[in-house]
C-alpha cells in the first residue's frame, strides 16, 4: 500500500518517464527487428555462403552499364572450365507475363524459366511432386503454394495446365504442373510465383539472373581476378573487356543497386541511419530518465536520511527503488509493444508476425536492467550526512546529460529536415510527378503495344480524356539500351554509343518538358503500319535477300523517310557541343540492327536532362526517337476531379481493344513513389523519432528547470529585495540553460553534416547541404528551449520574496 501511495504522490514523474521510455523502447524494438530481418536476407538457405550471383559490367564506346542479369554464353563456359563452379541456376523472366489458370487471367512479374539445377542451388522445400530433379522435361512448371491455393483451391495440382504469355510474344506457352513449392520467405531477395523449364524465346536475347553454387573453400576474390585476367588476354576485339563480378547471395539485398534488379533492394547506409535514429531516441529517453531520477532522489533526500537513521540499509532502500522501477518498466514495455506494432507498418512489416519473439524479449530484459541501474545509481553513488544533506560525487552529471540530450535532438532535427528536402527534391525533379490526373499503364503485352494507335483513338473520343501518350519505359524505370551513332560534325573515326529512348510524338508536350533549343514537335511521326513494314524490310534484307518482290513492295511502303530526333543536354557533352542551338539541324543516324526502322534524319531539338528515370544514377546521354513499337508504357491524363468517370472510360476502351488482357493502372505519383519506397518509409519513421526526441528533451529540460528554480528560490528572493527586475532574473536563470543548447548545436552540426553527406551518396542528384538548414535547427532548438525554461523562470521571478524568505 505504501508503494502505491508513494506512486500517487509522484504521478507526474511516473507519467513523464513511462511515456518517454515506452516510445523510445517502441522505436528500438521496431528498428531492431527490421534491421535483423534486413541483415538476415537469403541466409536461410543451407548453402547460402556458397551461392554467388554473377554480373558483368559492360562498356561500349563511351557508355557503360552494370545490370543485375547477364547475357551470352560466358556463365555456361565458366561452369565447364572452372571446377570451383559446381552448379549454375539461371532465372529468365517472362517479364510482366499474362498467366492463365482455368478461366482466371492475371499478370505476374515473378514468372521465370529456369534450369533443372535450380533446387540444387536454392534448397526450397517441395510440398507436392515427385522426388529427384525437377524441370528436366520441357514445358513443365512448378508453382508456389500460395498461387496453387488461390487459383486451384489446394496443392494437389499435379498434371494441371498453366498458360504463360511472355510480355513480348503473341502466343502463350502451355506448361504442365509437376510440383508445388513452399513460398519463398519474405527475407528473400526474390519471390518467384512460377518456375518453368528453361525456355528460350525465339528472336529474343536471353538475359538471365545467374547464380553459381561454389565448391567449398573457394577463394572467390582470387578466382574473379584469374577469370578477369584471362578475359583481358583473350580479348582481341578492340573493345573494352567486360568486367566480371561475383557477389555473395547474402550481400545482394543491402549492397546491390544495379539496374534491372529482381526486386527493389535495401541499402546499408539507410539501415545505419535508421538504427542511429532509434538509438538517439533511446539515449535521449534514458538521459531524461536519469535526470528525473536524480531530481526525484534529491527531493527525497530528507526522507532517505530519516529512514537510514531509523535503521534502513542501502540494500533495503535499493529494493524499494528497484520495485518502483520494475513497475514503471512493465507498464512502459506494455505500451511499447502496442506502439511498436503500429510503427512496424510504417516500415512495411508486421511486428506481431515477424517471428522475432525471443529478440523482443531480450530487448525488454535488457531495457529493465538498464532502467533499474539508472534508477538506483544516485542512491549507490551519493554520500549521506545526518544534517539532512546528500553530497553528490559528480555534480557534472546534471549538465552533461542535458548537453548530450540536446546534441542528439539537434542531430535528429537536422537529419529529418535534410531527408525531407531530398525526398521533395526527387519528387520535384521528375516530370509530372505531382499530377494527380495522370495514370500509367506499364509493361503492356506485345499485342497491346501494337494496338496502341487504336486504343489511343478510342480514348480521345471522350471529353473526359485530355491526352494520351506512350514511352519505352515507365516513369522511374531504367533506360539501358545503347546504340552506335553517326552525327554531322562529330568524329566518325572513333565509334561512339548513345542511349536510346523511344516515345510518342507528343511525349514532351504531354509531360510538360520544354526544349532548351529547337522544338519538340515531331511533324512526321510514322504510323504503326509503317513501323511494321520497316521491321519486316530490315529482317528480309538481312535473312531472306532473295525475296525480291516482297522487298520491293515493302520499300515502296517505307519510302525515303527522313527521321527527326531529339537529344538531351547530357548528349551535348558527348558530342563536344557547348551551345544547344549548334546541335539543331545536324544530320544524325543510328546504327541499329533494324536499319529501316531508324533511318537517317536530323536533330530537331534539345531538351534538358528531364529525369524520367530514377535519380539514384546519373542522367545518361540520350537520343529520343518517335517510335511506338517499343513503347510498352501508356500514359493518360484526364480532366481533374473526373477520376471515376475517366477510369470507367479507359477500362471500357481497354476491354474493347485488348479483351484478352487484364486492365491494370497506377497513378504516376505512385509510380515514382514506388522507386523511393524505402526512403519514404525512413522519412516517416525518422520524422516521428525526431519529433519525439525534441519532446523528450523539452520534458527533461522542463523538469530540470523546475528543480533548478526551486533550489535557487531563496537566491531569487534576495535578488528581488535588492532591486533586481523580473527581466534580469529571467535572463540570469535562462542563461545557464541556453548556454548548453548553444554548445549542443556546435557539437551536433558537424555530426549531422557528415552523417547526411554519407546518406546522400546514395543518389546521383541530391539537395544541397545549405548552411541555413543547420542554423534553422539551432535557432529552433534555442527558441523552444527558451520558451520551455522561460515559463519556469517567469514563475520563479514573479514569486513574492516575502513568501520565499519567510522561514530564513
Amino acid at each position: 500500500m505504501m508503494f502505491f501511495r508513494k506512486l500517487k504522490s509522484q504521478w507526474h514523474w511516473f507519467v513523464i518517464n513511462t511515456l518517454g521510455l515506452s516510445v523510445a523502447l517502441a522505436g528500438v524494438i521496431t528498428v531492431t527487428v527490421f534491421a535483423v530481418n534486413e541483415l538476415s536476407f537469403d541466409k536461410f538457405y543451407s548453402k547460402a555462403d556458397r551461392i554467388y550471383r554473377i554480373t558483368i559490367e559492360y562498356s561500349t564506346g563511351n557508355t557503360s552499364m552494370h545490370p543485375a542479369r547477364v547475357v551470352g554464353s560466358k556463365p555456361k563456359e565458366l561452369l565447364g572450365e572452372y571446377p570451383a563452379f559446381q552448379k549454375m541456376a539461371r532465372l529468365v523472366p517472362f517479364r510482366k507475363s499474362v498467366v492463365k489458370i482455368g478461366e482466371s487471367k492475371f499478370y505476374s512479374a515473378m514468372a521465370f524459366s529456369t534450369d533443372s539445377t535450380f533446387f540444387d542451388v536454392f534448397d526450397t522445400k517441395i510440398i507436392t511432386g515427385p522426388s529427384g530433379q525437377h524441370l528436366v522435361q520441357p514445358n513443365k512448371v512448378l508453382i508456389s503454394k500460395s498461387l496453387a491455393e488461390k487459383y486451384f483451391g489446394s496443392v494437389d495440382v499435379i498434371g494441371k495446365t498453366v498458360s504463360i504469355l511472355n510480355q513480348q510474344e503473341s502466343n502463350p506457352l502451355l506448361y504442365t504442373v509437376e510440383g508445388v513449392y513452399e513460398d519463398f520467405p519474405k527475407n528473400s531477395h526474390f519471390h518467384p510465383e512460377l518456375l518453368a523449364s528453361f525456355t528460350e524465346i525465339n528472336n529474343q536475347t536471353t538475359w538471365a539472373y545467374t547464380y553459381f553454387l561454389m565448391a567449398p573453400g573457394t577463394d572467390v576474390a582470387n578466382l574473379t581476378k584469374t577469370i578477369q585476367q584471362r578475359w583481358e588476354k583473350e580479348n582481341d576485339t578492340g573493345e573494352p573487356t567486360p568486367v566480371i563480378h561475383l557477389q555473395k547471395l547474402t550481400d545482394i539485398h543491402l549492397y546491390s543497386n544495379k539496374t534491372r534488379e529482381l526486386e527493389a533492394n535495401g541499402s546499408i547506409r539507410s539501415l545505419i541511419m535508421l538504427v542511429s535514429g532509434a538509438l538517439i531516441l533511446l539515449f535521449i529517453a534514458l538521459i531524461n530518465f536519469m535526470n528525473l531520477c536524480r531530481v526525484k532522489f534529491i527531493r527525497e533526500s530528507k526522507t532517505i536520511v530519516v529512514k537510514m537513521i531509523n535503521g534502513a540499509t542501502r540494500l533495503m532502500l535499493t529494493k524499494d527503488y528497484v520495485l518502483e522501477t520494475l513497475f514503471l518498466s512493465v507498464i512502459s514495455i506494455a505500451l511499447a509493444i502496442v506502439v511498436a506494432g503500429k510503427l512496424s507498418h510504417v516500415l512495411g512489416f508486421s511486428l506481431m508476425f515477424s517471428g522475432y519473439f525471443f529478440l523482443v524479449l531480450l530487448i525488454c530484459v535488457g531495457f529493465i536492467a538498464i532502467v533499474s541501474i539508472i534508477a538506483v545509481y544516485p542512491l549507490l553513488t551519493s554520500k549521506f550526512s545526518f544534517d539532512f544533506k546528500i553530497k553528490s560525487r559528480r555534480s557534472v552529471l546534471y549538465t552533461v546529460p542535458l548537453l548530450v540530450q540536446f546534441t542528439l535532438s539537434i542531430v535528429a532535427i537536422i537529419c529529418t529536415i535534410i531527408l525531407g528536402r531530398q525526398i521533395n527534391f526527387l519528387n520535384n525533379a521528375h516530370p509530372s510527378s505531382g499530377n494527380p490526373s495522370m495514370i500509367v499503364i506499364a509493361d503492356n503485352p506485345w499485342d497491346a503495344v501494337q494496338r496502341y494507335d487504336i486504343f489511343k483513338s478510342e480514348l480521345i473520343k471522350n471529353l473526359v480524356i485530355k491526352d494520351v501518350s506512350s514511352a519505352m519505359e515507365e516513369p522511374g524505370g531504367d533506360i539501358l539500351d545503347a546504340v552506335v551513332f553517326e552525327m554531322e560534325g562529330v568524329d566518325s573515326k572513333k565509334e561512339q554509343t548513345i542511349n536510346i529512348f523511344t516515345a510518342d510524338s507528343n511525349f514532351f508536350s504531354f509531360m510538360g518538358i520544354k526544349p532548351i533549343a529547337g522544338t519538340v514537335k515531331v511533324d512526321n511521326m510514322p504510323s504503326q503500319q509503317w513501323e511494321q513494314a520497316a521491321i519486316n524490310l530490315s529482317m528480309l534484307k538481312a535473312y531472306n535477300p532473295d525475296k525480291h518482290q516482297e522487298i520491293e513492295r515493302l520499300e515502296k511502303v517505307v519510302g525515303n523517310f527522313s527521321d527527326e530526333y531529339i537529344v538531351n543536354k547530357s548528349a551535348l557533352k558527348l558530342f563536344g557541343i557547348t551551345n544547344p542551338n549548334d546541335a539543331v539541324g545536324r544530320r544524325f543516324r543510328i546504327k541499329f540492327h533494324l536499319p529501316y526502322l531508324f533511318p537517317e534524319g536530323k536533330i530537331i531539338g534539345v531538351v534538358p536532362d528531364f529525369h524520367y528515370t530514377n535519380l539514384h544514377n546519373e542522367e545518361k546521354p540520350l537520343v529520343i526517337g518517335s517510335r511506338k513499337c517499343f513503347n510498352f508504357c501508356f500514359l493518360i491524363t484526364f480532366a481533374p476531379g473526373q477520376f471515376r468517370k475517366a477510369i470507367s472510360t479507359i477500362e471500357k476502351a481497354w476491354e474493347k481493344v485488348n479483351p484478352e488482357y487484364p486492365f491494370q493502372f497506377q497513378f504516376i505519383t505512385d509510380t515514382y513513389h514506388a522507386v523511393y519506397k524505402n526512403e519514404y518509409s525512413q522519412l516517416n519513421l525518422l520524422s516521428i523519432f525526431a519529433l519525439i526526441s525534441v519532446m523528450l528533451s523539452l520534458l527533461g529540460m522542463y523538469a530540470m528547470a523546475s528543480f533548478s528554480m526551486q533550489r535557487r528560490i531563496k537566491e531569487i528572493g534576495i535578488r528581488k529585495i535588492n532591486g533586481a527586475s523580473i527581466f534580469e532574473i529571467m535572463a540570469m536563470l535562462n542563461r545557464s540553460f541556453v548556454k548548453w543548447v548553444v554548445v549542443a548545436f556546435v557539437i551536433a552540426t558537424p555530426i549531422a553534416y557528415l552523417a547526411m553527406q554519407k546518406w546522400l551518396a546514395n543518389f546521383a542528384y541530391k539537395t544541397e547541404l545549405s548552411w541555413w538548414i543547420f542554423v534553422l535547427a539551432g535557432v529552433l532548438a534555442i527558441m523552444v528551449a527558451l520558451i520551455t525554461v522561460s515559463w519556469q523562470s517567469w514563475r520563479a521571478a514573479t514569486c513574492n520574496p516575502v513568501e520565499t524568505l519567510r522561514y530564513e
